[in-house]
């Protein structure tokens, strides 16, 4: 596989992971939100209902008081209010108010009037004079039939004469929930297509920078003249010049072994040949000012010995390097 769709798909697979993991938590936090939003409003409710019924308990009149008179006429009209997309035509809250034994006085659904509540925790623990609530499934197989239930005391002074609930089904929250959700998997989406717009833009310049190095090293490998490119990343500039160096390296060693090899071949031909005064028609050795090498001639001195000598360090490193 190229290296740029390695990075590629590794720029993918940490940005696919970071967006799972972010929306996994968002996710499960957007249920407990809004339910958490839907209770408080619960209790302010409960709140102002409490003096009302409070009334109604204290004159005797829970099934034909002021409170049931209110919900008897709630739901006779629709609301038609559209929340966020959402259509809503009518209230579904409930509402019951128990004496200070537990016993359900009035209930605006009518099923469960006169049963003893005292053990549910909303009514048990406000008569204790605590925050009551709680969250119960109405039926006990299907998780989104759970209903919310808060409840506030009845008092009279120091006394608490009852309760009254607010319950609500969680059903009612789910368009808010369900929509929270939609728009946060298409940010997400949003955030993986840009991920991937930059992710491609940034391989595209890798692939661009590396096949300009890998031009460059093929022209240089050919023995054409090439300018080294100008990349833009250190780290791939740096290579750059490196290659660079080493091109000239070799060109120095190159020139320098074809000069070994041919002023080898003229000392092991017939001395007659060459001349090393340096006179008008010597042909030998150019001088010190027009190359790196200068070779005089000493009575004594082995030619093919001197032409070994020079070819070796030709070869070298050291010399490479210098030129």
């Amino acid at each position: 596989m190229r290296i740029g769709l390695q990075l590629l798909a590794g720029l993918l697979l940490i940005f696919a992971l970071a967006a799972w993991f972010v929306l996994e938590i968002f996710v499960e936090e957007i249920k407990p939100g809004v339910r958490s939003a839907a209770e408080d409003t619960l209790v302010d409710m409960a709140q102002i209902l409490a003096p009302l019924a409070l009334a109604d308990l204290q004159e005797g009149k829970m099934a034909n008081g002021r409170l049931a008179h209110a919900f008897a006429r709630l739901n006779q009209r629709p609301i038609n209010a559209l929340i966020d997309g959402h259509l809503k035509q009518q209230t579904e809250y409930r509402i019951y108010v128990v004496d200070a034994k537990g016993k359900v006085l009035y209930d605006s659904s009518g099923r469960d009037l006169g049963k003893d509540y005292s053990r549910w925790n909303d009514v048990h623990l406000t008569l204790r004079g605590q925050y009551g609530a709680r969250s119960t499934r109405s039926n006990p197989d299907d998780p989104a039939s759970s209903v919310m239930h808060v409840a506030a005391p009845l008092r009279e002074g120091d006394e608490i004469l009852g309760s009254l609930t607010v319950a609500k089904p969680n059903h009612t929250l789910l368009p808010m929930i369900e929509r929270g959700e939609r728009q946060l998997l298409q940010a997400a989406a949003l955030m993986l297509l840009i991920a991937l717009l930059i992710g491609g833009l940034l391989v595209w310049w890798l692939n661009r920078s590396i096949r300009k190095l890998e031009t460059y090293a093929q022209a240089v490998s050919q023995g054409e003249p090439a300018q080294l490119p100008h990349l833009y990343s250190l780290e791939l500039d740096r290579l750059g010049r490196s290659l660079e160096t080493m091109r000239r390296q070799l060109d120095g060693k190159s020139y320098i072994e074809q000069y070994v090899h041919s002023l080898t071949h003229e000392l092991k031909s017939p001395p007659g040949g060459h001349s090393w005064g340096g006179g008008a028609a010597g042909g030998g050795p150019p001088s010190a000012s027009r190359d790196p090498f200068h070779w005089q001639h000493q009575s004594g001195d082995d030619p093919h010995a001197a032409a070994d000598r020079a070819y070796v360090a030709a070869r070298s490193p050291r010399i490479g390097s210098g030129s």
